[in-house]
């Protein structure tokens, strides 16, 4: 019982301390530092819309809150059935993930090699061609590019169910980080990290110095994985730095500028109401898209999704680079739909996250929920919801081959106690 009610609140704290930097304290950075401009568009000094841009965000918690609170009021939820935790079951649990990753890699791998990158190049260090940077690819089959987001999802389970650290899961793990540092995907390295951390808080007392190790130990990943993602993944080493003091505030608040990005994109709609008309349908257009193939299309190039298009069109003509900025899942959800939909979707987004507070009965079910919360990370610092939920569908997915495979993992057990 203990247990159950210590492990309440993980997912709402995590989720409002990101709001909390994103909404609240990177803008306050801005009016500290005098930041008016972003990608060389300037801001203007528009009472109506800081009014707006408080408003969504005070709202959109709100909405959070009251999804959460509803969940645990009104819905009277348990599980009935355990997954029975046997070491054979273990040990069954892990050789299932084992092959999980040996056949995601095989795709990775058939990806790789028709997407025109040698296999020999990637391991060569002293090459930086673009053509053979895995940073730099566009992937022939985008949907086995997405289907490795759930390799860390595999290793953590792996590393959770292991009795203890053996040379398969270090190979894996350290083979995966490898592929990952030199593909530039941070994001999954920090979900990793997440996983860990979220999960070493759920399962110990919760202490003063347990919480400070676990936030020095994403700061010091997040900083150095931020000064050198683009060094490693380009293949620039001598530009490798462990200064972490570089990190400092104004990179800090660049990098979780989406209110920014927000303050930019509601000028530039403001004065274009036809292009603001077209959100509430630019899901619909997304997955009609989604459904043709690439043919139908000039250049055989699907048009961007309608948010990632708002959120850069404002960028003046000649910027010296390509810069992807985001919005959060929150002013998303405002932009395509407006006042109802931030609502609607924060409400649901409290509503998952107290799912999620409640699932603690035992490891399989709690490595979901720890998958789940450290999830929420992803869902807030990148708003577009729709690409969002394939990231989760397939994270959750050993978990779904799990549930497949327990009756004969399971028989398994039962036939070792014969």
């Amino acid at each position: 019982m203990k247990r159950f009610k210590r492990s309440i609140g993980a997912g709402l704290t995590l989720i409002f301390i990101l709001y909390f930097i994103y909404n609240f304290f990177v803008p306050g950075v801005d009016v500290l530092l005098s930041i008016n401009s972003f990608f060389g568009f300037r801001f203007t000094n528009n009472q109506n819309l800081s009014f707006t841009q408080g408003s969504v965000y005070s709202f959109g918690l709100l909405s959070i809150v009251c999804g959460y609170c509803i969940f645990y009021s009104f819905t009277n939820f348990s599980r009935k059935e355990n997954f029975d935790i046997t070491l054979d079951f273990k040990n069954g649990i892990i050789y299932l993930l084992i092959i999980i990753q040996m056949l995601v890699w095989i795709l990775v791998i058939v990806n790789i090699i028709s997407s025109g990158i040698s296999l020999v190049n990637i391991f060569d260090f002293s090459t930086s061609n673009e053509a053979d940077l895995l940073f730099s690819t566009s992937w022939k089959y985008p949907f086995i590019d997405m289907l490795s987001n759930c390799l860390p999802v595999c290793l953590f389970l792996q590393f959770k169910f292991s009795k203890k650290i053996n040379w398969i899961l270090v190979f894996l793990f350290s083979f995966w980080l490898f592929i990952s540092l030199l593909s530039g995907w941070r994001y999954r390295i920090i979900l990793f990290f997440l996983f860990i951390v979220v999960d070493f808080l759920i399962l110990k007392k919760w202490s003063f110095i347990r919480i400070f190790l676990g936030a020095l130990f994403l700061s010091i990943s997040l900083s150095w994985l931020t000064l050198n993602r683009m060094a490693i993944a380009k293949r620039q080493f001598h530009l490798i730095t462990f200064d972490l003091s570089l990190f400092d505030v104004r990179i800090f608040a660049t990098e979780f500028s989406n209110s920014r990005t927000f303050k930019a994109t509601l000028i530039y709609l403001d004065s274009h109401p036809e292009i603001k008309a077209l959100g509430p349908g630019s899901w619909l257009r997304f997955l009609e898209n989604k459904g043709k193939p690439k043919r139908d299309f000039p250049n055989f190039e699907r048009p961007k999704p309608w948010i990632l298009e708002v959120t850069k069109v404002w960028i003046p003509p000649g910027w010296p680079w390509n810069p992807n900025p985001a919005v959060t899942q929150m002013e998303e959800f405002f932009l395509t739909f407006g006042w109802i939909g931030l609502l609607i979707g924060m409400f649901a987004v409290g509503f998952w996250v107290g799912f999620l507070d409640v699932l603690v009965k035992d490891p399989v079910f709690q490595s979901f929920k720890v998958v789940g919360i450290a999830l929420l990370f992803q869902w807030t610092t990148r708003g577009f919801f729709l690409y969002q939920l394939q990231i989760t569908i397939v994270c959750f997915l050993p978990f779904l081959l799990l549930w497949l495979a327990k009756p004969y993992l399971s028989h398994v057990s039962a036939a070792n106690k014969a």
